[in-house]
């Protein structure tokens, strides 16, 4: 068939709709989208009626799954369906009252200025940590899934030494990152969270104060602060974490985003990495290595991880694979240093929270060489993002909008320059239908803001197409009313 969505459709299954194409200028998955999209507001489509798998859609309609795939996230990032566990899509309960349907829909939503008090779902959302679901090699993942259950045992399996995961890890690790890692001393969990969770609780009795970023991760501010750390914040520069305040103090503990800070997204470059190693061997303190967004660096090689530069066994290392592969695997890892001097064995079973299968499953899809080939097609995807986010930037008057200029991540921090409040920016946003984080969520001590707004933008999950777009319209939203 060939591809537009017009008011024609066939009736398949029952009252399931299924588009019928013809020939158009727009691509596949925005005819599928806009046709479910159109029926839902106009009420052909009900509250709670399924919609056809993306399988049965695609092979009904003669195009690829990914196309499908794209189409229906759009509709589910939007807010029009709801994936609902291994049952479906759903539409979803939609105030339609004051919707006024245009004859031809937008790629973009406009604001609605009669309604700005009224809150929508945002139709691209970059205020929480997403990446891009529609390049996930479903197929080669599956595979993996079916090996592992060839093979599995139906008994316990959380404490055989030979983890066919922790076997990949080591290897991963000392090849890309320089971590030297033992299966002893390698300890898999359900997300970094959790990791950081269990490093508070094992070095609570030994450790009383620890350092962390400011601006920095308020989760991990939060978890050492339930445990009774004392917690002492020290703002972060041009290249990472103030060395000259950190000199100063005297602490158990430093907890650091080395690679991609967060949410700043600068790099600790290696000279100051080297004297970050000289505080801690001064010290007898640890350093929490959380080698946050480390697998996507755009213009330069990746940096040595703090942890393979470490010659005194002073690193605690942190890893994820929920920027990379997906954040729902829920697996992360922790690599304690030789010679931890914090008894922690009678505590290691509290991070075996990882299905055995789920490890397995990853294991093999790292020893087939699918997570190397499927790292690479990443990098190479959020680098084309990221340039288009920094296009797109570049268009506007630079005394509007700042942003560090750090080739990584999948995530850039905005500077408004504007006198707005940070509360109306959020707002203005909103009501064009784009969600943005306010950057004050990431500051314990609300007088170190700095005195314009900023917001985080998460790019990862936007197709590269919107990006400009977004960017235009939140420009429009913040400097032209």
């Amino acid at each position: 068939m060939h591809p537009c969505l017009d008011a024609e459709f066939n009736f398949l299954m029952g009252a399931v709709m299924i588009p019928t194409i013809h020939q158009t200028d727009k691509l596949l998955y925005e005819q599928v989208y806009e046709f479910y999209k159109t029926a839902i507001l106009q009420k052909r489509l009900a509250y709670n009626q399924r919609l056809p798998s993306y399988r049965v859609l695609a092979k009904e309609l003669g195009i690829a799954n990914n196309t499908v795939l794209k189409a229906y996230e759009q509709l589910v990032l939007e807010g029009y369906v709801t994936n609902v566990h291994r049952k479906g899509l759903y539409v979803t309960k939609i105030d339609r009252s004051d919707w006024q349907l245009p004859s031809a829909a937008p790629s973009l939503p406009l604001a609605n200025k009669e309604s700005k008090s009224k809150k929508r779902p945002a139709a691209y959302d970059t205020s929480v940590r997403l990446v891009d679901e529609s390049h996930f090699p479903v197929k080669q993942w599956r595979k993996c899934s079916n090996w592992a259950l060839d093979r599995i045992s139906f008994q316990y399996q959380e404490y055989e030494q030979d983890d066919p995961l922790k076997e990949q890890l080591i290897k991963y690790l000392f090849q890309y990152r320089g971590v030297r890692a033992t299966p002893a001393r390698l300890l898999i969990g359900s997300g970094a969270s959790v990791l950081v969770f269990w490093l508070a609780f094992v070095l609570r009795n030994s450790c009383k104060k620890i350092i962390v970023e400011e601006p920095g991760y308020t989760r991990t501010r939060s978890l050492f602060q339930e445990f009774g750390y004392n917690v002492k914040p020290i703002r972060v520069m041009e290249q990472g974490i103030d060395l000259t305040q950190v000199r100063k103090e005297r602490a158990d503990l430093l907890y650091i985003t080395p690679s991609h800070q967060y949410p700043t997204g600068v790099a600790i470059p290696v000279n100051h990495r080297i004297q970050l190693l000289n505080w801690a061997q001064k010290n007898n303190a640890y350093i929490i290595e959380d080698d946050f967004d480390c697998e996507f660096r755009y213009k330069t090689n990746l940096m040595p991880s703090l942890q393979g530069l470490d010659q005194t066994n002073r690193v605690i290392y942190i890893g994820t694979f929920s920027s990379a592969l997906m954040p729902s695997l829920r697996v992360a890892y922790v690599v304690l240093p030789e010679n931890f001097e914090v008894s922690y064995q009678s505590h290691q079973h509290l991070t075996n929270t990882v299905p055995y299968f789920t490890r397995r499953t990853l294991a093999l899809f790292m020893e087939k060489g699918f997570w190397e080939r499927h790292l690479k097609k990443m990098r190479t995807l959020y680098k084309k993002k990221y340039d288009a986010c920094v296009s797109a930037l570049q268009r506007l008057p630079a005394s509007c909008i700042a942003y560090n200029q750090t080739p990584s991540g999948l995530n850039i921090l905005l500077h408004i320059n504007t006198h707005l409040s940070e509360k109306e920016i959020i707002q203005r946003a909103q009501a064009t239908g784009i969600a943005v984080t306010p950057a004050s969520g990431f500051y314990s001590n609300k007088g170190a803001m700095p005195r314009k707004p900023q917001v985080l933008f998460e790019f990862g999950s936007l197709p590269q197409d919107v990006i400009r777009p977004v960017v235009e319209k939140l420009y429009k939203a913040w400097f032209e009313k």
